[in-house]
């Protein structure tokens, strides 16, 4: 008879905050983009000097709350897959129709990061409306997260995998 697995330890520090990097950023981001437009709506109905700034520091805290939410999806598998069709067919098409999804998907992630960062260059000198910053803060997020999903999915490829915690409230799966 075989002895139980010996449980893993949670993470600490710096390694805790690799591992939750997508989740940590999101939830600021998401804060970020409720409280500008919480200040937004209270200047415009109570004040009468409505903050400007506030409905572009919720449309870039949006873009951040999307693609590190996309990322940690691509984590956690929450992207939904469609394989009814593929269920069907024999095992070796199955096997090589995974490959070519795979190869896609990391094919995607790289065009993805290039034409981000691209983009986010070229953006750097195109300052937003009202805040002045460059629009890179707008688009980096594209670039970066492309490649933080790319690396996700070969940790999951290569077997990593994040669970999460069926007692949350909050629990997605």
């Amino acid at each position: 008879m075989s002895s139980p697995a010996p449980e893993a330890r949670p993470l600490r520090g710096l390694a805790w905050f690799v591992d939750q990097f997508e989740e940590t950023v999101a939830c600021i981001a998401v804060a970020v983009v409720v409280l500008s437009v919480t200040w937004g709506v209270v200047t415009r109905y109570i004040t009468a000097q409505p903050a400007a700034w506030a409905s572009e520091v919720a449309t870039m805290g949006f873009a951040w709350v999307v693609f590190f939410g996309a990322a940690a999806c691509v984590k956690y598998k929450l992207h939904p897959a469609i394989d009814v069709l593929v269920e069907k067919l024999p095992d070796g098409l199955q096997t090589a129709i995974r490959v070519m999804n795979h190869a896609l998907l990391l094919a995607f992630f790289a065009f993805m990061t290039w034409f981000g960062t691209r983009f986010a260059i070229d953006a750097w000198d195109s300052p937003s409306p009202v805040l002045r910053v460059p629009q890179t803060w707008l688009y980096g997020p594209v670039a970066f997260c492309s490649l933080l999903m790319a690396v996700r999915y070969l940790q999951v490829l290569a077997g990593r995998g994040w669970a999460i915690d069926a007692t949350r409230e909050t629990n997605a799966g």
